[in-house]
């Protein structure tokens, strides 16, 4: 699946792209960046369960705010 990038204040990846995300164990998804599109380097959990059937993603254990978004089908 793709996730896009909705929010980055740490400069690891750009707003408005979308990046392959793969869905690991509690509904967290593992994600690349910029250098490293492809990656899994980075986990964000999921924060909100929006009523389009979109869900908006958290990066974790970083001191600024990373979001991505998984479109409705």
């Amino acid at each position: 699946m793709k996730i896009k990038c909705i929010k980055d204040t740490e400069g690891y990846w750009t707003e408005g792209e979308m990046y392959p995300a793969r869905i690991v164990t509690g509904g967290f998804v593992q994600v690349g960046d910029d250098d490293d599109p492809k990656g899994e380097g980075w986990s964000a959990a999921p924060m909100e369960y929006r009523e389009d059937g979109s869900i908006v993603y958290q990066v974790g254990g970083i001191e600024g705010e990373v979001l991505f978004e998984e479109s409705a089908v």
